[in-house]
């Protein structure tokens, strides 16, 4: 399941909200390796294919204290597959939607800020009605 990567910055959403990622590209980069970023945080799991599911991250929801966090996912998934991640943050009406669906294995950070909540939603393609593994491994970083 490693994909070779380059750098993709994507600046999403209002009020300073980032998302920036790791994207496939040449062959000349290194492959993602999540063992390697010392993530504190490694989630196993599944998904059924082709279906939106949430807390993709194994919480239903996040809610952030007085302090801000930039949270890094090592994002593990089949090669022959697509897992397309999308952070909801903030209440209905000011939400800010943050969607990273590159293929195959990658690295992406997002920074919901202080006093806010936020909730992982995931599709990953593949055959229909099979669950599929991944790993989500997770740190954060103080903003």
């Amino acid at each position: 399941m490693k994909r070779t990567i380059s750098v993709l910055a994507v600046v999403a959403g209002a009020l300073g909200t980032t998302l920036t990622g790791i994207g496939p590209a040449s062959a000349d980069t290194p492959a993602v390796d999540c063992s390697a970023g010392g993530y504190t945080r490694a989630l196993n799991s599944y998904i059924l294919t082709n279906m939106e599911w949430s807390a993709l991250d194994g919480r239903i929801y996040n809610i952030s204290g007085p302090t801000a966090y930039t949270y890094e996912i090592c994002l593990d998934i089949p090669d022959t597959s697509t897992l397309t991640v999308e952070v909801r943050i903030g209440a209905t009406g000011s939400q800010r939607v943050i969607v990273d669906d590159r293929p195959g294995d990658k690295i992406f950070r997002f920074s919901p800020g202080a006093n806010t909540f936020w909730q992982v939603y995931g599709t990953m393609t593949g055959p229909g009605s099979t669950y599929l593994y991944y790993t989500w491994n997770e740190k954060q970083v103080t903003a």
